[in-house]
């Protein structure tokens, strides 16, 4: 089964495709040249996700699939959260950092927001990965605040995973789809 995945980026078609790869499902990626659609301000991440699909979904009339991630700081009540795209544009990672410095182990977490909407409905799926904030950087794979997060159930940063292991770690939420699309379609 192959669906559209709402996005231009071909490193998250990627690590989305790897959580599904047990599904037989596909995601393909927008054609280059795809219009994006506004995303609302929001302080719920599920309320972003769902507008941008009803959006794609208004635009394309087919079904597809759209993600919204975000990185919760638990000392900072959640700061980034949803408006970590604006963060990493602004104050970047050296500036989350700083936020945090006088914080003796500060904690976050990562969520990802999936929605599923075709012709009948969405389907939101969420999931977690927990961990702490390093006040240096490490690894070499991966990009804004990857460097920085040590996920508590490996104690490696996500810079310093492979593919299939932030795939193995993150990736619950794409499990979830996948077993639910894999269910709806039997």
């Amino acid at each position: 089964m192959n669906v559209l995945y709402a996005t231009t980026n071909e490193y998250k078609v990627l690590a989305a495709n790897l959580a599904l790869k047990d599904f037989e499902i596909t995601l393909d990626k927008l054609p280059a040249g795809s219009p994006d659609v506004p995303e609302i301000q929001a302080n719920s991440q599920t309320d972003v996700a769902i507008d941008k699909a009803l959006k794609y979904y208004e635009l394309l009339k087919e079904p597809l699939i759209v993600m919204d991630f975000g990185f919760f700081i638990d000392d900072l009540k959640g700061f980034p959260g949803v408006y970590t795209k604006h963060a990493n544009e602004t104050i970047g990672t050296e500036g989350m950092v700083a936020l945090v410095q006088s914080f003796d182990n500060p904690t976050a977490y990562t969520q990802r927001t999936i929605v599923y909407i075709d012709g009948s409905g969405y389907k939101a799926f969420s999931s977690r990965c927990t961990g702490v904030i390093l006040k240096e950087p490490r690894g070499t794979h991966g990009r804004d605040y990857d460097f920085i997060f040590q996920l508590d159930t490996t104690g490696k940063t996500l810079a310093e995973m492979t593919d299939e292991e932030r795939a193995a770690e993150s990736g619950e939420a794409w499990r979830e789809l996948g077993r639910w699309l894999a269910a709806r379609n039997n």
